[in-house]
């Protein structure tokens, strides 16, 4: 008798309208396990659905640092003018010197890593914009070793009052042998321009107006 007992519950309802319910339910100890891992499965799956959601920060201000502006804004302006193609560097010798990227988009992500490792530290407080025009780009290759020139007049724009806060033409000259790789000769020789620009006492000044 009592072991019959201990392996059942009795469960009773009392609704006020109806007359008593007697419910015998019949619950063995795996049965009672299997109850415990569906309930804390059920109640870990449901915790999943309530994730803290982080503040956005979308639409927070992008401050302390300095954006290099796309490739249309690094205008080669010999070809804007039409006196070569996109993709060609004016030369001496017989041999065209043709890359198969265009300049623009050539000199603006050469000037992209190059700023990263140039470790200048932008303190105000305004969202800055780096374009540039390349106003010659040129190699004298009829000797060896050949002589690079790239000039690009570099200029720092204030995003939000369209301001233009920095601008300034810069010569450099890179030596190279005749036939080397021209991708990264004119990777270079953009890396030479700015070190010369990130040295300039004004451009330093355009970037760092808060003490």
């Amino acid at each position: 008798m009592f072991a019959e007992a201990s392996a059942r519950q009795t469960l009773t309802f009392r609704p006020s309208s109806y007359s008593a319910i007697r419910c015998i339910i019949a619950v063995t100890p795996i049965l009672l396990k299997r109850s415990s891992i569906a309930c804390f499965a059920l109640l870990t799956s449901a915790c999943s659905f309530f994730v803290p959601r982080s503040s956005s920060t979308e639409s927070a201000p992008v401050r302390n640092q300095l954006v290099i502006d796309s490739a249309r804004n690094f205008a080669y302006m010999p070809a804007r003018e039409g006196h070569i193609t996109f993709d060609r560097v004016a030369n001496t010798a017989t041999t065209s010197i043709v890359l198969k990227k265009g300049i623009e988009p050539s000199v603006r992500e050469s000037v992209v890593s190059a700023w990263r490792k140039s470790g200048i530290a932008v303190t105000t407080h305004d969202k800055l914009v780096l374009s540039g025009r390349i106003e010659a780009l040129s190699v004298d290759d009829v000797r060896s070793p050949a002589t690079w020139t790239m000039t690009i007049c570099y200029l720092v724009t204030n995003a939000s009052t369209q301001e233009t806060v920095f601008a300034k033409s810069f010569t450099v000259h890179l030596i190279r042998q005749k036939f080397t790789n021209r991708a990264f000769a004119l990777d270079d020789v953009v890396r030479l321009s700015i070190d010369t620009i990130v040295r300039d006492p004004s451009f330093r000044l355009a970037l760092q107006p808060v003490r």
